[in-house]
Protein backbone atom coordinates (compact mmCIF):
# COMPACT_ATOMS: atom_id res chain seq x y z
CA UNK A 1 0.00 0.00 0.00
CA UNK A 2 2.76 2.43 0.93
CA UNK A 3 4.65 1.49 -2.20
CA UNK A 4 1.62 2.30 -4.34
CA UNK A 5 1.12 5.70 -2.66
CA UNK A 6 4.78 6.52 -3.16
CA UNK A 7 4.48 5.86 -6.89
CA UNK A 8 1.42 8.14 -7.11
CA UNK A 9 3.27 10.88 -5.25
CA UNK A 10 6.22 10.60 -7.62
CA UNK A 11 3.92 10.91 -10.64
CA UNK A 12 2.23 14.04 -9.23
CA UNK A 13 5.56 15.69 -8.47
CA UNK A 14 6.85 14.79 -11.92
CA UNK A 15 3.72 16.25 -13.55
CA UNK A 16 4.07 19.48 -11.56
CA UNK A 17 7.73 19.79 -12.58
CA UNK A 18 6.82 19.27 -16.23
CA UNK A 19 4.14 22.01 -15.99
CA UNK A 20 6.60 24.46 -14.38
CA UNK A 21 9.34 23.68 -16.92
CA UNK A 22 6.89 23.98 -19.82
CA UNK A 23 5.61 27.35 -18.58
CA UNK A 24 9.19 28.55 -18.21
CA UNK A 25 10.06 27.50 -21.76
CA UNK A 26 6.96 29.26 -23.16
CA UNK A 27 7.80 32.44 -21.22
CA UNK A 28 11.42 32.45 -22.46
CA UNK A 29 10.26 31.84 -26.02
CA UNK A 30 7.86 34.75 -25.71
CA UNK A 31 10.73 36.99 -24.62
CA UNK A 32 12.92 35.86 -27.53
CA UNK A 33 15.50 33.98 -25.47
CA UNK A 34 15.88 31.38 -28.23
CA UNK A 35 16.49 33.94 -30.98
CA UNK A 36 12.89 34.44 -32.00
CA UNK A 37 9.57 35.10 -30.38
CA UNK A 38 6.47 32.98 -30.42
CA UNK A 39 3.13 34.66 -30.86
CA UNK A 40 1.64 33.51 -27.55
CA UNK A 41 -0.13 36.29 -25.67
CA UNK A 42 1.28 38.91 -28.03
CA UNK A 43 -0.60 42.17 -27.76
CA UNK A 44 -2.06 43.38 -31.05
CA UNK A 45 -0.05 46.16 -32.68
CA UNK A 46 -1.42 48.99 -34.76
CA UNK A 47 0.43 51.28 -37.14
CA UNK A 48 -0.28 55.01 -36.93
CA UNK A 49 -0.91 56.80 -40.21
CA UNK A 50 0.60 60.21 -39.52
CA UNK A 51 -1.13 61.90 -42.46
CA UNK A 52 -4.57 60.69 -41.42
CA UNK A 53 -3.98 61.55 -37.77
CA UNK A 54 -2.88 65.12 -38.51
CA UNK A 55 -5.59 65.80 -41.07
CA UNK A 56 -8.18 65.03 -38.42
CA UNK A 57 -6.78 67.83 -36.27
CA UNK A 58 -6.37 70.49 -38.97
CA UNK A 59 -8.93 73.30 -39.16
CA UNK A 60 -11.44 72.88 -41.99
CA UNK A 61 -12.67 76.46 -41.89
CA UNK A 62 -10.94 79.73 -42.70
CA UNK A 63 -7.66 80.35 -40.91
CA UNK A 64 -6.84 84.00 -40.29
CA UNK A 65 -3.20 84.98 -40.25
CA UNK A 66 -3.28 88.76 -40.05
CA UNK A 67 -5.66 91.60 -39.25
CA UNK A 68 -4.85 94.98 -40.77
CA UNK A 69 -6.37 98.36 -39.99
CA UNK A 70 -6.28 100.69 -42.97
CA UNK A 71 -7.55 104.17 -43.76
CA UNK A 72 -8.29 105.63 -47.17
CA UNK A 73 -9.14 109.03 -48.54
CA UNK A 74 -12.01 108.80 -51.00
CA UNK A 75 -12.79 111.34 -53.66
CA UNK A 76 -16.27 110.97 -55.00
CA UNK A 77 -17.47 113.12 -57.85
CA UNK A 78 -20.53 113.04 -60.04
CA UNK A 79 -20.91 115.32 -62.98
CA UNK A 80 -23.94 117.55 -63.41
CA UNK A 81 -25.09 120.89 -64.63
CA UNK A 82 -24.91 123.92 -62.32
CA UNK A 83 -28.01 124.29 -60.14
CA UNK A 84 -29.32 120.98 -61.51
CA UNK A 85 -26.87 118.24 -60.59
CA UNK A 86 -23.32 117.33 -59.70
CA UNK A 87 -21.65 116.28 -56.44
CA UNK A 88 -18.13 116.23 -55.09
CA UNK A 89 -17.02 114.81 -51.75
CA UNK A 90 -13.76 114.16 -49.90
CA UNK A 91 -14.23 111.34 -47.38
CA UNK A 92 -11.92 109.50 -44.98
CA UNK A 93 -12.98 105.95 -44.08
CA UNK A 94 -11.39 103.12 -42.10
CA UNK A 95 -11.51 99.34 -42.56
CA UNK A 96 -10.33 96.26 -40.71
CA UNK A 97 -9.09 93.64 -43.16
CA UNK A 98 -8.18 90.03 -42.35
CA UNK A 99 -5.90 87.86 -44.49
CA UNK A 100 -6.05 84.09 -44.29
CA UNK A 101 -6.59 80.82 -46.12
CA UNK A 102 -9.28 78.21 -46.63
CA UNK A 103 -8.35 75.44 -44.19
CA UNK A 104 -10.28 72.80 -46.16
CA UNK A 105 -7.90 73.27 -49.12
CA UNK A 106 -4.71 72.46 -47.20
CA UNK A 107 -2.92 69.46 -48.72
CA UNK A 108 -0.55 67.39 -46.60
CA UNK A 109 1.62 64.31 -47.17
CA UNK A 110 3.76 62.57 -44.56
CA UNK A 111 6.90 60.74 -45.73
CA UNK A 112 7.77 58.11 -43.12
CA UNK A 113 11.03 57.22 -44.90
CA UNK A 114 12.51 60.72 -44.93
CA UNK A 115 10.59 61.82 -41.83
CA UNK A 116 9.11 64.88 -43.50
CA UNK A 117 5.63 66.34 -43.62
CA UNK A 118 4.90 68.44 -46.70
CA UNK A 119 2.12 70.97 -46.29
CA UNK A 120 0.76 72.78 -49.36
CA UNK A 121 -1.13 75.95 -48.45
CA UNK A 122 -3.77 77.51 -50.72
CA UNK A 123 -3.49 81.11 -51.87
CA UNK A 124 -4.01 83.87 -49.37
CA UNK A 125 -7.32 85.66 -49.56
CA UNK A 126 -9.23 88.37 -47.75
CA UNK A 127 -11.35 86.47 -45.24
CA UNK A 128 -12.99 89.53 -43.73
CA UNK A 129 -13.51 93.18 -44.66
CA UNK A 130 -15.23 95.36 -42.08
CA UNK A 131 -15.82 99.08 -42.32
CA UNK A 132 -14.91 100.59 -38.95
CA UNK A 133 -16.54 103.66 -37.44
CA UNK A 134 -18.35 106.42 -39.28
CA UNK A 135 -16.75 107.84 -42.43
CA UNK A 136 -15.73 111.46 -42.01
CA UNK A 137 -16.63 113.92 -44.75
CA UNK A 138 -13.94 116.59 -44.93
CA UNK A 139 -15.38 118.62 -47.75
CA UNK A 140 -18.37 118.53 -50.01
CA UNK A 141 -20.01 120.59 -52.68
CA UNK A 142 -23.15 120.22 -54.72
CA UNK A 143 -25.81 122.00 -56.61
CA UNK A 144 -28.70 123.73 -54.92
CA UNK A 145 -31.09 121.12 -56.25
CA UNK A 146 -28.97 118.07 -55.45
CA UNK A 147 -27.54 118.11 -51.92
CA UNK A 148 -25.62 115.27 -50.25
CA UNK A 149 -27.16 112.42 -48.29
CA UNK A 150 -25.89 109.69 -45.97
CA UNK A 151 -26.55 107.21 -48.79
CA UNK A 152 -24.19 109.17 -51.04
CA UNK A 153 -21.42 108.74 -48.45
CA UNK A 154 -22.21 105.05 -48.01
CA UNK A 155 -22.16 104.45 -51.75
CA UNK A 156 -18.78 106.17 -52.07
CA UNK A 157 -17.30 104.08 -49.25
CA UNK A 158 -18.70 100.80 -50.62
CA UNK A 159 -17.34 101.61 -54.06
CA UNK A 160 -13.86 101.81 -52.53
CA UNK A 161 -14.01 98.45 -50.69
CA UNK A 162 -12.73 96.43 -53.66
CA UNK A 163 -9.64 98.66 -53.96
CA UNK A 164 -9.02 98.34 -50.20
CA UNK A 165 -9.10 94.52 -50.40
CA UNK A 166 -6.69 94.47 -53.33
CA UNK A 167 -4.28 96.91 -51.68
CA UNK A 168 -3.99 94.78 -48.53
CA UNK A 169 -3.88 91.46 -50.38
CA UNK A 170 -1.16 92.64 -52.79
CA UNK A 171 1.09 94.02 -50.05
CA UNK A 172 4.11 91.70 -49.79
CA UNK A 173 4.82 92.59 -46.16
CA UNK A 174 1.25 91.76 -45.17
CA UNK A 175 1.45 88.51 -47.14
CA UNK A 176 4.61 87.43 -45.35
CA UNK A 177 3.26 88.30 -41.93
CA UNK A 178 0.05 86.40 -42.60
CA UNK A 179 1.86 83.30 -43.90
CA UNK A 180 4.33 83.28 -40.99
CA UNK A 181 1.45 83.42 -38.54
CA UNK A 182 -0.47 80.64 -40.31
CA UNK A 183 2.61 78.38 -40.51
CA UNK A 184 3.35 78.89 -36.83
CA UNK A 185 -0.23 78.01 -35.93
CA UNK A 186 -0.27 74.89 -38.14
CA UNK A 187 3.13 73.73 -36.87
CA UNK A 188 1.82 73.80 -33.32
CA UNK A 189 -1.19 71.70 -34.34
CA UNK A 190 0.85 69.22 -36.40
CA UNK A 191 3.56 68.77 -33.75
CA UNK A 192 0.87 68.01 -31.20
CA UNK A 193 -0.08 64.86 -33.11
CA UNK A 194 1.35 61.60 -31.66
CA UNK A 195 4.88 60.79 -32.82
CA UNK A 196 5.46 63.97 -34.82
CA UNK A 197 7.35 66.42 -32.59
CA UNK A 198 11.09 65.78 -32.84
CA UNK A 199 10.65 63.05 -35.45
CA UNK A 200 9.36 64.90 -38.53
CA UNK A 201 10.41 68.04 -40.36
CA UNK A 202 7.56 70.21 -41.64
CA UNK A 203 8.04 71.68 -45.11
CA UNK A 204 5.63 74.34 -46.36
CA UNK A 205 4.76 75.45 -49.89
CA UNK A 206 2.31 78.14 -50.91
CA UNK A 207 0.18 78.41 -54.05
CA UNK A 208 0.99 81.44 -56.15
Amino acid sequence: MLKRLWKVKIRVVTLLLLIVVGAGIIFMAQQGVFGYKFGFWREPTSSVNVSVTIKKTLPITEINGLAVSTEKVIESEKDGLPLIGGKKMLIVASWRVKLGIDGSKIKMVADDTNHTIKVALPKLKVTSLEQVGTPHVYSQSGSLLDSYSSQDVLDAVNAKSGAVKSAVLDDEDYQQQALDSIKSMLSSIINAAPGVAGNYKIIYSTAQ
